[in-house]
């Protein structure tokens, strides 16, 4: 059977300048062949990412349609290297209790009808909202403990505030 010679076709932003020998991938030996992004980087492309359009770049694409869109992590500098800021970690907290039904806890939040303001589901809006965190706090909702996550219902709260402002025991048992 004929390989076929891929040398010289462009595919997306890769140019193909030669082959490689079969590597292994897992349990199976592909071909994989040697490609210059637009860019300048250089790559090795299994022929079969070139040939369906998995691979188009070295990522140089996708990191220009992801500024374009404006979702870049860097625009608000708060999600660094995995943990991010607490900031950015209590947003997320919120939006994992009260969205996702698979969270620990979702009955407590999103099972009993507590929800988020449309407009905290930008980080970038709850901030400015919130303002920057003060250490040794974390978001209460307050005035209205049963209310939803919405600006004028939650503010940051120490420990103490928080035992404060807990429901009283025959709501917590419906």
């Amino acid at each position: 059977m004929k390989r076929l010679d891929l040398t010289g076709q462009k595919f997306g932003r890769w140019i193909v300048t030669s082959r490689c020998r079969s590597r292994l991938r897992g349990q199976q030996r592909l071909m994989s062949w040697l490609c210059y992004c637009d860019c300048g980087k250089r790559r090795w492309v299994f022929a079969g990412n070139l040939n369906s359009g998995a691979s188009q770049s070295c990522g140089c694409l996708r990191n220009e349609l992801i500024a374009k869109q404006g979702k870049r992590n860097a625009t608000h500098g708060h999600r660094r290297s995995g943990k991010g800021s607490p900031e950015y970690r209590s947003w997320r907290s919120m939006l994992t209790r009260c969205e996702n039904p698979n969270t620990l806890g979702y009955a407590f939040w999103g099972g009993r009808g507590v929800s988020i303001c449309t407009r905290w589901h930008s980080f970038e809006n709850f901030l400015l909202d919130m303002g920057p965190r003060p250490k040794g706090t974390t978001l209460d909702r307050f005035p209205d403990n049963d209310g939803n996550y919405e600006p004028g219902n939650v503010h940051w709260a120490t420990a103490k505030q928080q035992r404060h402002n807990r429901r009283s025991p025959q709501k917590r048992s419906k």
